[in-house]
């Protein structure tokens, strides 16, 4: 039986020998992604803190129930989750705009797709950096514009109630292009056939992309949101570059939080929680969009 089991594998292998090279790949990932995962179960059940003598406890849910009743950590995964909304929704509507007006003929079109490309090139840490010089209260570039206007300096990143906006600002600045990016690589499989027989047929613009165009993105639309999704839930860079989670922890998201647990309260078990209840709410909600899409006809 092992004899013919091994032979019926090898005859596999020779039909599709493409497995040779992505299977020890993923298997290999699997056991790496197992073992941390196990690890990070470990860390939460426990009770390891850089600050404490004591010898490591095993403490059950605790660390579950502490989170559970943590307002400031509540606070900041309510943050997480309004950014995450806003900067995904912005993007893609924002991305599909500017891709429909790019795929028009115009002079220097191509130098126009070249610049807009520009931010989602820089590394977030610049990018942080440079927005927190042009929203700077005194001589920031966006106070000075403001001023011929007459309008009196605004202190963006000082200001609770504007702090997350500026941060949020700045995201779509740098990845919009992105979804802008996906959006133009389907506009060009498009047939142009097709729009012009709806022209001749006397429908406007705006019932061609509505009924045609749009249809033919959604399954853009779908991977562009969800791919957005997961990067503004990770967002780390930008809001430490330009407020760590200030003023009066206004921007203090969920990684902020977790971060300063683990490397001022130096309270590892506890920090861990944090990361593992972020992933998995997380990827709960990305199934759950995932499903929705699908069930709307979106997804793929």
């Amino acid at each position: 039986m092992a004899d013919k089991a091994l032979t019926k594998g090898v005859m596999n292998m020779s039909r599709n020998p493409t497995r040779l090279f992505y299977q020890p790949v993923i298997g290999f990932l699997a056991v790496a992604s197992l073992a941390l995962m196990s690890y990070a179960i470990w860390l939460c059940l426990h009770n390891v803190s850089l600050m404490s003598v004591r010898p490591t406890e095993f403490v059950g849910g605790s660390n579950f129930v502490r989170l559970a009743t943590d307002w400031r950590g509540l606070q900041a995964l309510g943050r997480t989750a309004l950014f995450t909304l806003l900067a995904t929704g912005i993007e893609v509507v924002l991305g599909i705009a500017i891709a429909l007006l790019l795929d028009r003929e115009f002079a220097g079109k191509k130098l126009v797709r070249a610049l807009i490309l520009v931010p989602m090139i820089m590394t977030p840490v610049i990018a942080g950096l440079t927005w927190r010089f042009l929203f700077n209260a005194q001589s920031g570039m966006i106070n000075y514009g403001l001023s011929f206007l007459d309008i009196a300096p605004v202190d963006w990143l000082g200001d609770p109630s504007l702090a997350l906006y500026a941060v949020l600002a700045a995201d779509i600045w740098q990845w919009t292009p992105f979804v802008i990016l996906l959006a133009m690589a389907t506009l060009e499989t498009i047939p142009k056939d097709l729009v012009e027989a709806a022209r001749m047929d006397g429908a406007n613009e705006l019932r061609i992309i509505w009924h045609i165009i749009l249809p033919m993105l959604r399954r853009t639309l779908a991977v562009a949101a969800l791919i957005r999704a997961i990067d503004s839930v990770k967002a780390f860079d930008l809001f430490y570059i330009m407020t760590k989670g200030g003023p009066a922890l206004s921007t203090e998201t969920q990684n902020l939080y977790g971060y300063t647990v683990a490397f001022t309260n130096f309270d590892i078990s506890y920090a861990m929680t944090i990361a593992l209840a972020l992933t998995v709410i997380t990827n709960i909600a990305l199934l759950l969009l995932h499903r929705f899409t699908k069930l709307k006809g979106l997804g793929a």
